[in-house]
């Protein structure tokens, strides 16, 4: 989610991964929001239609923006991009009949249906507040979304727990915003001088450490014994 400028330079050249997982993370986002949050649709509605973009633009497009993150060397995105990757294909599961998911949930009673999908949003609250801690000195888009996200999981995983319709909506108004700040990051990478007439601001929260001075080396005395001993010099 962060740029690649934003940590430092890659260990070869490579294109910016971000915006495709950004992407593909906002189009999943805005489409499961709207369900939550009966925008557009009647609230509570089935959100089967948002499997094959949770698979395809929230799964797919995520895990190939985490690999290309590794290969540039950049593990904040590697890791977000792909554990969120594996976030929406496990929704997906939930929803597709083959994985067996829907049958289990649909035969258990309501308690325990609405506790299971709880503690399976609850982990992601975890897990969100964990890389927001993590961005904590990057992007204040990239916080900004963290933070988002953070706010809209914690209300799935209220309003889910506590079969509370209110707070489910809640989550869905939330999750537009996070998807609206994924958005503005894919803005803030892909306009450039070169693809537009203008550019987004992203700056980081605060600047990056200086980089510790580099120590005049001393002088060494050569000495066969100490050197065949692997022994530093006096």
């Amino acid at each position: 989610m962060l740029s690649l400028e934003a940590h430092g330079p890659s260990r070869r050249a490579t294109s910016n991964p971000a915006p495709l997982g950004n992407s593909g993370f906002a189009v999943a986002t805005l489409a499961a929001a709207l369900h939550a949050g009966g925008i557009g649709i009647a609230a509570g509605s089935p959100p089967n239609v948002v499997v094959g973009l949770a698979v395809f633009c929230g799964g797919l497009a995520q895990l190939a923006a985490g690999a290309w993150s590794f290969v540039a060397n950049v593990g904040f995105d590697a890791v977000v991009f792909t554990l969120y990757g594996c976030y929406w294909l496990a929704y997906a599961a939930t929803l597709i009949p083959a994985s067996g998911v829907p049958a289990v949930l649909r035969d258990a009673d309501p308690a325990t249906r609405a506790h299971s999908l709880g503690i399976f949003y609850l982990v992601w609250v975890v897990q969100t507040f964990v890389f927001l801690l993590g961005a904590a000195r990057g992007a204040w888009g990239t916080f900004a979304q963290l933070l988002l996200l953070l706010v809209t999981n914690v209300l799935t995983c209220a309003g889910t727990w506590s079969q509370s319709p209110a707070v489910l909506r809640a989550s869905g108004y939330a999750g537009v915003f996070t998807a609206a700040a994924a958005w503005y990051n894919v803005a803030a990478d892909m306009l450039t001088r070169e693809t537009c007439y203008f550019s987004l601001p992203n700056p980081p929260i605060s600047p990056p450490p200086p980089a510790p001075a580099a120590k005049a080396e001393e002088p060494r005395r050569r000495s066969l014994s100490r050197s065949s001993l692997h022994m530093p010099p006096p």
